[in-house]
């Protein structure tokens, strides 16, 4: 039997044998507990699991940027095959670290929250034809990058270290990101 519910993962972090779930495990038991909560109560749940900055310009930053992802979302609205959801987490994941108010905003806005919801409600998982698309947003960025790096004349720092973090990124969503059926 699972624990009952508490707020988010906090109750999920262990299996019913005492060792850590795996995180597709984590996802699925997180999924069935949100399954039976309204959206507001999904909401609450994860404003709970988010704490701003207590710093006021990282706060700030945090803002910018998630700003700039919820555009890079509304351009998935209009653009087929650009991923909004992705965008999405990425903004939600900002405000969560910089403004509750911005948080709920975007978690209850119209054109916004019922694709963020429903990663929440997956047990925070993506479906693989966006993972495959990030996945491919990511090489191609960085292959540009490199390759941009490459024609200013580094001598070979600048391209290592796009490489390693898109190494890293490629994988994180690949693998570390569970898989929604």
């Amino acid at each position: 039997m699972s624990p009952p519910f508490d707020g988010g993962l906090r109750g999920l972090m262990m299996s019913d044998a005492g060792s850590p779930p795996s995180r597709l495990d984590a996802a699925k038991r997180l999924a069935e507990e949100y399954a039976a909560l309204s959206d507001e109560e999904v909401i609450t749940a994860v404003l709970a699991e988010h704490k701003p900055s207590a710093n006021p310009v990282v706060r700030s930053i945090w803002i910018v940027v998630g700003s700039l992802f919820v555009g890079f979302a509304a351009i998935g609205i209009f653009l087929p095959g650009w991923p909004t959801t992705s965008w999405l987490v990425a903004a939600a994941y900002c405000y969560g670290r910089s403004s509750q108010r911005l948080f709920r905003w975007l978690l209850t806005n119209p054109l916004f929250g019922e694709p963020l919801l429903g990663y929440y409600r997956s047990g925070r998982s993506l479906p693989l034809h966006s993972k495959i698309v990030v996945c491919g947003f990511i090489a191609f960025f960085s292959t540009f990058s490199i390759w941009y790096i490459t024609l200013l004349g580094d001598p070979g720092f600048g391209q290592t270290t796009v490489a390693i973090i898109a190494v890293i990124g490629i994988w994180w969503v690949g693998w570390r990101v569970p898989t929604t059926q």
